[in-house]
């Protein structure tokens, strides 16, 4: 695991779900932000990228986040919005990395589809 420290963590991040449309329409187009935090990004290692074979990903992301210890837990069903100009997609959550040792951090993959 990357060795993280509070200095590093500067991108504002947003994590969030889509919660269902109101009124007869069947659907979903809110969004629910979920949790707030501040990550460190960098590319993805080979491991993440043997994760991502096959999945039809158009870009990827590595990020570490300080661990919320139970205030939020992620999963594959929620989305990340990162606050920077450069990445302005949908990030999916793909894996999510518990750091047992240290207690410290927890290291999330994301990735926006070829097909969103």
């Amino acid at each position: 695991m990357r060795k993280s420290r509070t200095g590093k963590l500067n991108t504002k991040i947003n994590f969030w779900e889509y919660i269902p449309k109101k009124g007869p329409d069947p659907g979903e187009a809110e969004k629910k932000i979920l949790y707030k935090a501040r990550a460190e990004l960098y590319d993805p290692s080979m491991k993440d990228l043997e994760i991502l074979n096959g999945k039809g990903t158009k870009k990827a992301v590595t990020m570490v986040v300080r661990d919320p210890r139970g205030q939020y837990l992620p999963t594959n069903k929620h989305f990340v919005e990162i606050a920077d100009y450069r990445m302005g997609e949908k990030w999916n959550i793909v894996d999510v990395r518990n750091d047992f040792t240290d207690n410290r951090f927890i290291t999330i993959l994301l990735a926006v589809y070829a097909d969103e």
